[in-house]
């Protein structure tokens, strides 16, 4: 979630360390390497414990609003401060991997702009084929 005290802050310009992203990845318990179910669960909590606090770290998110949820718990953000101000950056945290700018079909980084004229032209195709 967006802490809205902290949005004038410099969106940050990087992610996490990425060999550590791997290294945790590659320490995600697995259920087959348990005998009993609450041995996992335990395991796997306090793993992902250590996941969230680099992948979801307030940090991450300063500088940034959500503006949509396109479902199963990933997120869009507008970038309102820093070099990537105006941006919509995809966040699929939630899938492992991390936040990423999303990008149009040349490559490019999508702008609010861009975002907006492209939801409501696809708010006017989904209405007109409702009709």
């Amino acid at each position: 979630m967006a802490d809205l005290s902290r949005l004038a802050e410099p969106f940050p310009e990087r992610g996490p360390d990425p060999e550590l992203v791997e290294t945790l990845l590659s320490e995600r318990p697995q259920e087959e390497d348990f005998d009993e179910i609450e041995e996992f669960d335990d395991a796997f909590e306090a793993w992902d414990a250590r996941w969230d606090a680099v992948m979801f770290s307030p940090e991450r998110a300063v500088g940034a609003i959500v503006m949509s949820h396109p479902g199963c718990a990933q997120r869009e953000w507008l970038i309102v401060s820093g070099s990537h101000r105006g941006a919509i950056w995809s966040d699929c945290r939630v899938d492992d991997a991390d936040l990423a700018p999303r990008l149009g079909p040349h490559g490019e980084p999508v702008t609010f702009a861009q975002w907006h004229l492209d939801w409501l032209h696809q708010a006017e195709h989904t209405a007109h084929a409702a009709n």
